[in-house]
């Protein structure tokens, strides 16, 4: 289509020729021809390329991370947190016969919780020479986001031809949760002659005030008095002392619930990212300290599960569960009819891909649709959804809706989870997620269980039990209740309804979540676990600190 530049001169043009028909100049109207043929072979010239909505063949974009400037010095890779900027660089290029195409980034196309920010001045890529754009990405919420492509406006050089293109740019950013400063130190330790699950490793073995002599040295100020060695400090002429030590087994374990009612809320702001962000600070201090730790998720049941691994190793496996989370397909958590499932691939095809499907007008053509639907669709996961060892268990029983569903979890298609449980349903999950820490190995454990508990009043007597059950065993548990972070007044405002009503509901919801929680915490007290209500993100650090989690 013209520009607005285009639009002015085909009437300058028009105006001239107008003019000199009316006056008899032959060369105003040769002029005026010459002009108009020009703006038309422009037209014609860039008709192939610049088409509305359509990637043009000689116009490529590319979003990529910052190149190191000094060649001696690899890049450096840092992990990406949330609310922390990414910055990223759009590349443009051009072929030959489309120099001196003008591209202007009108917005970037990603998924639900990336913010990407730029300058929208105009680009002028040259062949051989690529047009760059910084952008910053601000991540709301930890997850792998996916950026698809650019949407842009291009005009020719001259200003004349205008159009509206999507340029695809296929990237994606890994973002973690946010990272608190917790000492794993503080949690409790598994003494020596304690039940041991059958498949725990030895305890470490430490200074303290145990039964066996660790060694001797000489006598500081402040040893107690009473382990001072007689004979000893007889024979080598000064005071000595004997340090005794003690067995411990510190590893931990986290049960996070990642249902249905922990997803509600604002991006970035609900439960369970306070829930992603509490289990991967414990696995980084677990990390710091070498210790052993674990990971189960649970909704119902157990939906994911990390072994019990130490160190570094631990930190990336449960990271990996964790950063999982968000891209669920599987077709027990997410329920989603055959032909929606199909028709919103196929949307996704056509409108990303560009893929050219036949239309289904009969059970013939719907066949025939189906199949070039799945094996597009085939065609298009990346390696690491081929092999097997990669991509995990399959989604889906049926191996075509398996393929359609990995290719949703590769492209980021979210699909919706299905409706909360039922409180009974919920308790189990959590009853199922201990489970898995009991017949874990390198127990007892620290065991943290991460949930919201929205409902779940009058139905937790067999949570008591289970708990009941681990500290006999040896395991030291702490409940950990989570709430969504409350949005400002405004948001619960709505049409028809003043601001002390919406301040009323908000209260009772206050007192109630209160009551529930006054409940919770006392049936913790008695099954002997330890019980957090909804820390606040600036409050977990202190509440470690000050030993809230023992």
């Amino acid at each position: 289509m013209l520009a607005a530049r285009g639009e002015r001169l085909l009437v300058a043009v028009a105006a001239l020729a107008g003019a000199g028909w009316l006056l008899g100049q032959p060369a105003a109207v040769l002029i005026a021809a010459g002009a108009a043929g020009g703006v038309f072979l422009e037209l014609r010239r860039l008709r192939s390329h610049l088409r509305p909505f359509v990637p043009p063949l000689g116009l490529r974009a590319q979003l990529r991370a910052p190149v190191a400037r000094a060649s001696t010095r690899a890049l450096e890779l840092r992990s990406h947190r949330v609310g922390q900027p990414v910055a990223l660089e759009l590349v443009v290029d051009v072929a030959p016969d489309l120099d001196g195409v003008v591209v202007r980034p009108i917005a970037f196309v990603a998924t639900d919780g990336m913010e990407l920010r730029f300058d929208g001045s105009a680009l002028r890529p040259i062949h051989a020479y690529a047009a760059v754009v910084k952008v910053e990405a601000r991540p709301a919420a930890a997850a792998i986001h996916r950026v698809f492509g650019v949407r842009c406006e291009a005009t020719d050089a001259a200003g004349l031809v205008r159009a509206d293109i999507f340029l695809p740019c296929p990237y994606e950013v890994a973002v973690l949760p946010r990272s608190w400063r917790l000492d794993a130190r503080q949690l409790a330790e598994t003494r020596r002659k304690v039940l041991r699950s059958a498949g725990g490793t030895r305890p470490d073995r430490v200074a303290g005030q145990g039964d066996e002599l660790r060694e001797l040295r000489e006598h500081l100020p402040g040893d107690p008095f009473k382990h001072i060695a007689w004979k000893a400090s007889a024979r080598r002429g000064r005071l000595m002392s004997r340090v005794f030590e003690h067995e411990r087994a510190r590893a931990i374990f986290a049960v996070l619930d990642c249902g249905a009612t922990m997803r509600d809320g604002v991006l970035g702001r609900a439960a369970l990212d306070l829930g992603l962000d509490l289990c991967h600070s414990l696995a980084e201090a677990a990390a710091r300290e070498n210790l052993p730790l674990g990971l189960a998720l649970v909704d119902g049941e157990v939906v994911d599960r990390s072994p019990v691994y130490e160190g570094v190793v631990a930190l990336r496996q449960c990271d990996r569960a964790l950063l999982d989370v968000r891209r669920v397909v599987a077709e027990r958590l997410t329920p989603l009819p055959e032909d929606a499932l199909l028709q919103l691939v196929a949307d996704h095809l056509g409108a990303v891909e560009r893929v050219r499907l036949p239309a289904a007008t009969d059970a013939a053509s719907w066949v025939a649709w189906r199949q070039r639907t799945v094996m597009a669709a085939l065609a298009r996961l990346p390696e690491r959804e081929r092999h097997p060892a990669q991509r995990g268990p399959e989604p889906s029983p049926r191996a075509d809706l398996s393929i359609l569903r990995r290719y949703c979890r590769a492209a980021d298609i979210a699909l919706p989870y299905r409706a909360p449980l039922s409180p009974a349903e919920r308790v189990e999950g959590l009853i199922a997620g201990l489970e898995v820490a009991a017949r874990a190995k390198k127990g007892p454990f620290a065991l943290l269980l991460v949930s919201d508990f929205r409902g779940m009043r009058g139905h937790l007597s067999r949570l008591w039990r289970g708990v009941a059950a681990l500290r006999g065993a040896g395991h030291r548990v702490v409940l950990v209740s989570v709430d969504e972070v409350p949005p400002d007044l405004s948001t619960f405002a709505s049409d028809g309804e003043d601001a002390d009503t919406v301040l009323g509901l908000i209260r009772a919801d206050v007192a109630a979540r209160a009551e529930t929680l006054e409940a919770l915490a006392e049936g913790a007290r008695r099954a002997g676990a330890g019980w957090v209500a909804d820390p606040s993100p600036a409050r977990v650090a202190a509440l470690w600190a000050a030993g809230a989690f023992r």
